[in-house]
């Protein structure tokens, strides 16, 4: 075992007990541990900043990360898309509380309820009604969704769609409400969605780093994402994937910390306006949260967090303290709470758990259904060496060992062990999760 990694483990099971890690220590911990491939992150405190980089861009060419490697941000995209919206309110070119219906063709029939009908800020604080994607959303590659849902797909699904709950009632996160708001931003642009958002944000800023990931797009900085330990592949987008606002951009540390230092230090022109506007909050989002446009709050802090198939992101900053964060992770595991952790040292980091070696013999007695109630049960499987479970109606999602009986997951902070009856054969798994665990028995 690697010198480094020793140390890890040891400064991890001294933290336990009050040794205080430092942001280097905590940080190369998610390398160490397995969560991440490669991790990238940039933290600004008393007008300076400073950036950390452990792991690798790419496991099999052996490229290391650094603060210019380029990570997909996802859902850290939604950002830019509101800000934009709050841009042309400044520029007087739309009102917030304006009715979407007159910005888009006639043929287009927006969903109402209760005879109200979806604004731009019920798109840009998740109040709109719509759902999470659209019912139409059948990619032809799982690996690569968004690319081939286009406006005709879009305007088809909203103008048959009935609305299940009143507008502005309920906070509801949709991928399908930000795509549409780029949507908006087009046809009142007049232009598509990768030029507007160079030409309103990443220009003025000069974050040349960022941009629309576009399909056969090469350049050497850019890291390769991982389900767990699979490379897979890159999330692209065209100017006809009409859902790109929600979650198109690949970015770097430099980058995103240049975002976020001008909105911890706004302008005073309509970009700047627009930033402290995107700030606001303007509704509840969940227990002790609020969401302004588009940004979520949590006490001080506003931030975002973004994932895709082989990417985890996270920014934020607080206005009042003056500090940011950016973490870029190629890894489908998060890393939020570290986020957090880095600008507000009272919120805790999750216990960093080790993989541990185990015999194929043991893993082969896994494998086979498990049942919490008649309508739900886990599916566990084993790929070469590797397990994985698979709730009803969720995607499968690899497990890794602490020991012969007791395995936890990446994605989650969430634990399975396995129990065996009196003649040695595995007879039920127990899911601990949330401070909760659940019973589900073996049936074949």
């Amino acid at each position: 075992m690697k010198s480094k990694t020793i140390l890890t483990i040891l400064l991890a099971a001294l933290s336990i007990q009050g040794y205080a890690q430092s942001t280097e220590e905590l940080i190369r911990a998610r390398v160490d541990a397995g969560e991440t491939p490669g991790i990238a992150v940039a933290t600004y405190k008393n007008g300076e900043v400073k950036y950390y980089a452990f792991g690798y861009a790419d496991v099999a060419g052996g490229r290391k990360v650094d603060s210019k490697t380029l990570f997909e941000i996802g859902s850290v995209t939604k950002t830019f898309t509101t800000t934009m919206l709050a841009v042309l309110a400044e520029e007087g070119k739309i009102s917030l509380t304006d009715e979407i219906q007159k910005y888009l063709p006639a043929e287009v029939t927006i969903p109402t309820r209760a005879d109200k009908s979806i604004t731009f800020l019920d798109l840009a604080t998740a109040h709109s009604g719509l759902p999470r994607l659209p019912d139409n959303f059948n990619p032809a590659d799982n690996e690569n969704p968004y690319i081939d849902y286009t406006e005709v797909s879009l305007f088809h699904f909203l103008s048959g769609y009935t609305l299940t709950r009143d507008i502005g009632s309920k906070y509801e996160y949709s991928n399908l409400g930000m795509g549409l708001a780029g949507v908006l931003v087009t046809k009142i642009d007049k232009r598509t969605y990768r030029e507007s958002v160079t030409a309103r944000i990443l220009s003025p800023l000069k974050m040349s780093s960022t941009f629309i990931n576009t399909p056969g797009r090469t350049d050497k900085n850019s890291a390769t994402g991982y389900s767990g330990k699979r490379a897979v592949k890159a999330w692209t987008w065209n100017d006809q994937s009409c859902l790109q606002a929600a979650g198109g951009l690949l970015s770097n540390a430099e980058d995103m910390m240049r975002y976020l230092i001008a909105n911890l230090n706004p302008s005073d022109n309509n970009l700047g306006k627009a930033m402290t506007n995107a700030q606001q909050p303007k509704s509840d989002a969940g227990p002790r949260s609020k969401i302004a446009l588009g940004w979520h709050l949590r006490n001080n802090i506003v931030w975002h967090n973004g994932g895709t198939g082989g990417f985890k992101s996270f920014v934020g900053f607080d206005p009042t303290k003056k500090v940011a964060v950016v973490v870029l992770t190629n890894s489908n595991t998060g890393a939020d709470d570290l986020g957090f952790h880095l600008l507000d040292s009272t919120m805790a980091v999750k216990k960093l758990r080790m993989e541990a070696a185990v015999e194929s013999k043991v893993l082969e007695q896994y494998p086979g259904t498990y049942e919490i109630t008649p309508a739900f049960s886990i599916e566990v499987t084993l790929d070469k060496s590797q397990l994985a479970i698979q709730a009803t109606g969720q995607p499968k999602i690899e497990i890794y060992p602490e020991s012969d009986t007791k395995f936890f997951l990446k994605v989650v902070d969430a634990q399975i062990e396995f129990f065996k009856n009196a003649k040695g054969e595995v007879e039920k798994l127990v899911l601990y999760q949330g401070g909760q665990s659940q019973n589900a028995k073996k049936i074949k």
